[in-house]
């Protein structure tokens, strides 16, 4: 693990890790957030989290219908409809294209072969 100290300066980071397939890789802000994702494609292929993590992307969706449409106007709700819809097959196709995760849930802890995937970070301000 590397550190950096916040201090208002712009700072630079750079890393490599091995990927066995494609993943998202962010640099953590402790004890609060992380940065956006990077994203590094192995074998051309798109990135997929577990079976699980999709899943719970359409409860999710399902929840947010639930709380939210008696709030959406008559003349909005059959395209507020469409668009929930469109989210809830998106979701079930990438239910579809995952793979069981067998291991840790971190892509960078769990895939450590094949592809090598230099990262270079900058404007970090924080630790």
């Amino acid at each position: 693990m590397k550190k950096l100290t916040a201090g208002g300066q712009f700072l630079e980071l750079e890393f490599s890790v091995r990927l066995a397939k494609s993943s998202w890789m962010a640099v953590r802000i402790l004890a609060s957030s992380h940065t956006s994702p990077v994203f590094a494609l192995v074998d051309g292929k798109p990135v997929r989290a577990s079976r699980a993590s999709a899943e719970w992307c359409l409860n999710a969706v399902n929840q947010c219908w639930m709380q939210k449409s008696a709030q959406i106007r008559a003349g909005e709700k059959k395209e507020a409809r469409r668009a929930y819809e469109h989210a809830r097959d998106v979701s079930r196709r990438l239910m579809g294209e995952c793979e069981e995760r067998t291991g840790p849930p971190n892509a960078l802890a769990e895939a450590l072969r094949e592809s090598e995937v230099s990262a270079r970070v900058v404007d970090l301000g924080v630790e």
